[in-house]
């Protein structure tokens, strides 16, 4: 077909428009031969002529003409001798009149806005393809049975909900076995509650006779449990008269979790890289703790105890551990799998972790980076750690290319400007990562984004960085650019931009600090000390502390350091609430809790933990307790516990 030379009428009255018309596909590149007729009258004499002259492979019309007009035009153009699929070209943009078009035979429907030929091309190629797929299925019904039976995708026919054809592919994809078991059965029956409503949206504009292309993507549930996603492809159809659709998907549940593998890969490649600086920030808070302790200790060795200066020091302590604390929760938070869905977010947000993660690096390396926000707050759709992990390796790489050229930078040293700017159309948001590194040689830029490329020596990069970065970009709606600029290289991630405005800075989507509530005695002393308190953790000094520190407020307390342990001691004295680790050896949190709330539904459980997954989901109820599970991440803030015990055992408390 590329090297075919394809026949195109065009029925255009406007000299203008069908000159622009010519000169787009010219610029295509692809091999078309182009008549011109000003009026419809021409054209039908064309079309119901005799001889290959009289035979095209497609009609671009335009509905106004002088001597016709509407989709009447289009009824005419299809009822000739030598009828060609007729592509709409018009002046309306009208999506009543589009829709009208397209039932009345025409294989598309563009207005005369031109972008650019591709578009044009695309909806000629469509609509060529269509119709002599049309006169296939005609002349050879066996030909067309093999051809669909061989193909590797699903191949189904809904009329309605109701599948009447699915071919062998398919039945395989779906877990079945022989077309008995799914052909008369509505295909929402193996669809994921969760893909139904757009299925259903689809099923209903083919059933009221919508004739064009659609593609999606829905989750199906197989009858042993697994659950494929399928890229599904759909066009109308017609079965015993009424309109059908027919639907082709592949199933890409490999490729989706081959894909997210490589974009964890490329994550964990980062973090690898970034161990000896990461070290170093955890060394900083933990250097303050040891000096802070030791001077407390050399105090009570000297007899010479000052309370305010003890309390400064254990001030001091808190704020480290605080500091070490949002290191690992941001390492965690970046580290894990990204499973959540798209959602807006502040690009300036993935921006500063970004930063956060790779500054200290490229200050120890005499790099500054400088941060250049945009006029106006905006939010893009997508993932927030997806983007920084796309910032985080563009910041690496300048970061090397700097060190690897530093002779190169003159006297003003390593620098890189990360700069942000939405458009005037206040459509895309565009983010910049320059740098004074010496540039990316011209030979490799168009290779940079292919998996496996390094620019660096060996050892010293996966290759996988750029090419993931693309394809989550890509999946976010935008694009990156690469190029030289002055002395360095410039890579530019362009994202459409969500929402935007003055009013975006209210919003209430910072977290609350964790010391901002002010915690009173709502319970007494009296009113604690009947209310009794179970500890579970492995680590023995944690335990310790945390029962010695309910205690001293007037709890009675149980502790244990495993499972099977506090399950004995709730046998003796009933706990009233539960404070409990999640990950111990023998009986774990979950076992634990169960176990528990099988003898009192209605025992409030508090959660500790250092893992984001068990934030998440922090214990497996699936009886649907009476009572709340709360969650607070390691490191625990002791202040914030007894006021949230306070709470449970007003409520709770005998």
């Amino acid at each position: 077909m590329a090297d075919q030379r394809f026949r195109i009428l065009l029925v255009e009255d406007n000299p203008g428009d069908a000159f622009l018309v010519r000169t787009l596909l010219d610029e295509t590149g692809d091999p078309f031969d182009i008549e011109h007729c000003s009026d419809l009258t021409s054209a039908l004499t064309i079309l119901n002529g005799d001889g290959p002259g009289a035979r095209f492979d497609v009609v671009l019309l335009d509905l106004t003409l002088p001597d016709s007009s509407g989709v009447e035009t289009i009824r005419r153009v299809r009822s000739c001798a030598n009828s060609a699929p007729v592509v709409v070209l018009t002046g309306h943009k009208d999506e009543e009149l589009a829709f009208e078009a397209l039932q009345h035979g025409a294989e598309d429907y563009l207005t005369k806005e031109f972008p650019d030929g591709r578009t044009i091309r695309r909806s000629i190629r469509y609509a060529i393809e269509r119709s002599r797929a049309e006169r296939a299925l005609k002349e050879s019904e066996e030909r067309y049975r093999k051809l669909v039976e061989l193909a590797p995708e699903l191949i189904s026919i809904l009329s309605g909900e109701e599948i009447t054809y699915i071919n062998q592919q398919g039945l395989t994809i779906l877990g079945a076995e022989d077309t008995t078991e799914l052909v008369g059965r509505s295909f929402m029956e193996m669809v994921n509650p969760s893909s139904r409503e757009i299925l259903s949206e689809y099923i209903e504009r083919y059933r009221n006779g919508y004739s064009g292309r659609a593609d999606f993507v829905i989750m199906c549930n197989r009858p042993d449990g697994e659950t494929v996603e399928l890229e599904v492809s759909a066009i109308a159809f017609t079965h015993e008269g009424a309109p059908a659709m027919l639907m082709l998907a592949e199933d890409v549940t490999e490729k989706r979790k081959v894909e997210r593998q490589l974009v964890q890969t490329s994550k964990l490649a980062t973090l690898g890289e970034m161990a000896a600086s990461v070290a170093h920030e955890m060394n900083q808070p933990l250097n303050v703790i040891r000096m802070a302790a030791d001077t407390c200790a050399l105090q009570y060795d000297l007899e010479a105890v000052k309370p305010a200066f003890q309390r400064e020091r254990l001030s001091l302590i808190s704020g480290q551990t605080e500091r070490m604390s949002e290191i690992i929760k941001h390492l965690q938070i970046y580290s894990r799998p990204d499973d959540d869905d798209f959602a807006p977010f502040d690009p300036m947000k993935a921006v500063g972790r970004a930063v956060d993660m790779i500054e200290h690096d490229c200050r120890l390396s005499g790099i500054m980076i400088d941060v250049v926000p945009p006029a106006q707050m905006c939010r893009v759709n997508g993932r927030q750690v997806q983007l920084e992990q796309v910032l985080v390796n563009m910041l690496t790489n300048a970061r090397d290319a700097i060190n690897e050229n530093g002779d190169d930078a003159n006297s003003i040293g390593g620098l890189i400007r990360v700069s942000a700017m939405i458009d005037q159309d206040e459509k895309f948001l565009k983010l910049a990562v320059n740098d004074n590194g010496g540039g990316v040689p011209e030979a490799a830029i168009d290779l940079l984004f292919h998996p496996f490329f390094t620019t660096k020596d060996v050892g010293k990069g996966t290759g996988l960085g750029l090419s993931v970065s693309y394809g989550i970009v890509e999946a976010m709606g935008g694009k990156i650019d690469v190029r030289n600029e002055g002395d360095g290289a410039c890579f530019e991630v362009t994202l459409p931009v969500a929402q935007i405005g003055k009013e975006l800075e209210a919003d209430g989507d910072e977290p609350v600090a964790r010391n901002a509530r002010v915690h009173d005695d709502c319970v007494d002393r009296a009113g604690r000390q009947a209310v009794r308190v179970l500890v579970v953790d492995d680590e023995i000094d944690a335990m310790e502390i945390i029962a010695a520190y309910l205690e001293a407020q007037g709890y009675s307390v149980s502790a244990a350091t495993n499972g099977e342990d506090a399950l004995a001691i709730a046998g003796v004295m009933p706990p009233t609430i539960l404070i409990t680790d999640i990950r111990m050896p023998h009986m774990d949190g979950n076992s634990l809790v169960k176990a528990l709330r099988a003898r009192n539904p209605a025992m409030p459980v508090i959660v500790m933990t250092g893992h984001p997954g068990d934030a998440e989901r922090p214990v497996d109820d699936d009886d649907g307790a009476d009572a709340p599970v709360m969650v607070m991440p390691k490191p625990l803030d002791l202040q914030e516990l007894l006021g949230i015990l306070d709470e449970l055992a007003e409520v709770y408390g005998e």
